[in-house]
């Protein structure tokens, strides 16, 4: 569609350059200049317009917990203290 733009504004150009009429040569040279530029901006919208990216939603809660938990380090089982080894008296 914006490729139409392009046509509009060389139709445009084309009847400035044939005119002799001053406001008719105005006239034509503003609208050939506003059709380019509609032309250039439909070409930039069709080639980046999907490329940009969305923005991340949010985390719920429950989701940033989990990630969290992922990524703390592991931590060891607890293990029960052992009973105190039994002192040996050395013979007397």
């Amino acid at each position: 569609m914006y490729w139409l733009f392009l046509l509009l504004a060389l139709g445009a150009f084309t009847v400035s350059l044939t005119t002799t009429h001053a406001g008719l040569l105005l006239l034509s040279l503003l609208a050939a200049l506003l059709l380019f530029l509609l032309w250039i901006r439909g070409l930039y919208v069709a080639r980046f317009a999907g490329s940009s990216r969305r923005a991340p939603r949010a985390l719920h809660p429950a989701e940033l917990q989990a990630l969290r938990n992922q990524l703390r380090p592991p931590v060891p089982p607890a293990t029960p203290p052992s009973p105190p080894a039994p002192e040996e008296h050395p013979p007397s």
